[in-house]
């Protein structure tokens, strides 16, 4: 009799358990749904770390956290809102703000300059390397977005880093470095990017070159190029923020160059065309 009433007892909490493990995985996925789209479905819910989280198994083998009252979500290293319209990236959010305190109490003396014409309408932050052809690109159209009333500020970040594996400055601090050392920076900086952009052309040229007369031409107008480059570079080096602005993008979620931070801490990865970058900024 005794072990008959514990079977049932036992039957009956297993149950209540299951029911209320099932509420829990309909709320979730409901939860998700309304936030992801229908294409969210739950396979199970388990609350893990002494039920101060939910782990959400996804059907398609993804794993998503929440917390018990569903009302955040973890993932991918990114803390999310849930709200009625749609998830709300809190961790991007907090990042904006600390890169807006942390770029903006950088002087225009810190960087080099590139001054909206007229009226500014919008201030752009561009973490910059020399060698990296997209950063010579947008470089090209700095005019442009001076014109639609965009100051460019730029801040250094050479990809190769600091130092080399010997302890020594890079062939990209030290191109970037001689623009800081420059008194017109602006002026170094489009000499030395324009330098770089032609010495990758002209590499290009020999390697699509025969042998012959054509490839030695080729090869002697790289080997000019380069010898002014390395006279640009070899002629003025000194202490500058190149450095600590390099480390300063680290912390900001800088990976590559170009990159652009806004002035409320909006970082744009990548290269983008004046015009589409000034309706980003919200100028017509």
């Amino acid at each position: 009799m005794k072990k008959t009433l514990l079977a049932v007892l036992t039957g009956a909490l297993i149950s209540t358990q299951a029911m209320a493990d099932e509420g829990l995985r309909a709320k979730a996925e409901a939860k998700l749904k309304s936030v992801l789209g229908p294409a969210a479905a739950v396979s199970a819910v388990h609350s893990v770390g002494n039920d101060q989280i939910l782990e959400v198994e996804m059907t398609d083998g993804g794993l998503l956290h929440m917390t018990p009252d569903l009302g955040f979500l973890l993932y991918d290293n990114q803390v999310y809102q849930v709200t009625p319209a749609g998830p709300v990236n809190i961790t991007a959010a907090r990042m904006d703000q600390v890169r807006a305190e942390k770029i903006n109490a950088i002087t225009d003396k810190e960087t080099v300059l590139f001054k909206a014409d007229g009226d500014e309408k919008a201030v752009i932050n561009v973490f910059t390397d020399i060698d990296c052809g997209y950063c010579q690109k947008l470089h090209r159209e700095v005019p442009e977005l001076n014109r639609l009333g965009i100051t460019v500020r730029y801040l250094a970040f050479p990809r190769a880093g600091v130092l080399d594996e010997r302890g020594q400055p890079t062939d990209s601090f030290r191109k970037i470095n001689h623009v800081w050392c420059e008194k017109d920076r602006a002026t170094a900086m489009t000499a030395m990017k324009s330098a770089q952009s032609e010495l990758s052309q002209a590499y290009s040229r020999v390697r699509a070159s025969a042998n012959g007369s054509g490839r030695e031409s080729a090869i002697a107008e790289f080997d000019r190029i380069q010898t002014r480059l390395n006279g640009m570079i070899d002629g003025k080096q000194c202490e500058s923020p190149v450095a600590s602005q390099y480390a300063l993008g680290k912390t900001l979620g800088v990976s590559g160059t170009p990159a652009i931070v806004t002035a409320d801490g909006a970082l744009i990865p990548g290269y983008m065309e004046a015009g589409a970058l000034a309706q980003r900024l919200g100028i017509n």
